[in-house]
């Protein structure tokens, strides 16, 4: 091979070797930043100063400190609704696990407004270099609407906030930002989307979208376009209706949206209404809990409904505080059963194991005026212990509201039995009472029960000549 051929291929050689590099430098410098992108943007940078994703979290982490605030894995996505007061069971207000770095979407804009050693021009320059490569890039758009939120200019702000929500639905923080403005603008109906997509993608952002939908839904005039929402069934409307009450001052505006459901084509299901009902009688709005029950009672069941309700046990129990609740605890069943001696009748069992039990109750809220009343009923089976059961009616929300109670249950009854007292309900401190099944022990001995007993037919009376 000639010198002149030898010189080329050397030539050659020295030139594929410096694509190769440059090709390999490209490779890395692109792939690898783009994998460092959200574990080490800086180092991304130092590879490709224009990685997009790279601005892009330091502008984030820079205005937002280390605490996400997009997506299912965030610190606000961990948290539970929280709404006012407690209630015992399905009114039991909870809160999530959510730890120190827990963030409030009203937080994010409170604190850069307040602290000012916060670089907006930097943050600024970092977005913007973002979307020279990535010019549809939604989150730095976002982030350029919150620093421009950050520094009072609300109409660029809203201008970048519109055109991140144009690109992307998924910006948790444009749509809630986007959200509030629409409120304080009177548009509600923008309002109500952004709530309706932002509770679509992210339910767990509840808490922080109830304020907003809680004001619509105790407004008259905007109620009406929530109601059409709602009418088409949206996921979130179970846990709207869960959450509202605490939202909301007047405890009629749950009553008013399931209402008008009603007629709707997915009218509320009982899991709409359990939870409203368990928080009026937490908060003693007896009245308004009674009548809300009754207007979702189907017609049969409210044709039969009496002062106690469904004391033949024909219908299966809805576990709503007008109809029978049951909780059975540790060595005891309690349990609807048919009746061998009836054709299609049933009675309400309960079971005792041998040995040391842990009863709990079987109970039902009335809302019975003032006067004189009589408790009647019948029971078979056979108990033995030290105790037996009794049947209580107490006033509601009373420490020591106990009005009259029953003889003991105990022993061996082989057929049926009557089984009556009477009571009077005061004019004073007891709008609503409960009727109690209880195990009348005093102490731990006195809870070594076995036997089975069957109740069956009970009903409420009032006697003719109450007390003047």
């Amino acid at each position: 091979m000639s010198s002149i051929a030898l010189s080329r291929l050397s030539r050659r050689t020295i030139i594929y070797a410096a694509l190769a590099v440059i090709l390999a430098w490209l490779v890395i410098s692109r792939s690898l930043a783009a994998y460092l992108a959200d574990a080490a943007p800086k180092m991304a940078l130092w590879l490709n100063p224009s990685q997009p994703e790279a601005l892009v979290n330091l502008a984030d982490s820079a205005l937002n400190g280390s605490v996400k605030v997009n997506g299912p894995s965030t610190a606000i996505a961990d948290q539970e609704p929280q709404h006012q007061g407690n209630a015992p069971d399905r009114a039991t207000d909870t809160s999530g696990n959510g730890s120190k770095d827990s963030l409030d979407f009203n937080q994010v804009f409170k604190s850069v407004d307040q602290n000012r050693t916060v670089d907006l021009a930097k943050i600024r320059t970092w977005a913007g270099s973002a979307l020279i490569s990535e010019p549809l890039d939604a989150r730095a758009l976002g982030i350029l609407g919150q620093a421009a939120s950050a520094g009072n200019d609300n109409v660029d702000a809203e201008k970048l906030m519109r055109a991140a929500a144009r690109l992307s639905l998924h910006d948790n923080l444009v749509l809630y930002w986007l959200m509030l403005k629409s409120t304080e603008a009177g548009d509600l109906q923008s309002a109500i989307y952004y709530a309706d997509v932002l509770l679509r993608t992210s339910p767990e952002l509840i808490t922080h979208v109830m304020p907003v939908l809680g004001h619509i839904a105790g407004d008259k005039e905007s109620a009406g376009m929530l109601e059409k929402v709602l009418a088409s069934d949206p996921p979130w409307r179970e846990v709207f209706f869960q959450a509202l009450p605490g939202f909301v001052t007047d405890p009629r505006v749950p009553l008013d949206l399931l209402l008008a459901l009603r007629t709707s084509p997915v009218p509320p299901t009982s899991a709409d209404f359990e939870r409203y009902i368990d928080v009026l009688v937490y908060r003693k709005y007896y009245d308004l809990a009674y009548y809300t029950w009754l207007q979702f009672l189907p017609t049969r069941e409210l044709r039969n409904a009496g002062l106690l309700f469904n004391g033949n046990f024909e219908t299966p129990p809805s576990g709503l505080p007008f109809d029978w609740q049951i909780t059975s605890g540790s060595g005891v069943t309690i349990d609807i059963v048919p009746r061998s001696d009836k054709s299609g009748g049933h009675a309400l069992l309960v079971d005792f194991q041998y040995g040391r039990v842990d009863y709990h109750s079987v109970s039902q809220l009335t809302m019975l005026t003032p006067g004189t009343y009589e408790f009647k009923g019948e029971y078979k089976g056979q108990l033995i212990g030290p105790r037996g059961l009794k049947w209580r009616v107490v006033c509601a929300g009373q420490t020591d509201g106990k009005i009259g109670e029953s003889s003991t249950v105990i022993g061996k009854a082989q057929d049926w039995t009557n089984i009556s007292f009477s009571f009077t309900v005061p004019a004073t401190d007891c709008r609503a009472q409960y009727v109690r099944l209880d195990l009348d022990t005093r102490m731990a001995s006195e809870q070594l029960v076995s036997g089975s007993m069957l109740f069956d037919e009970l009903q409420i009376l009032r006697v003719a000549h109450s007390p003047t």
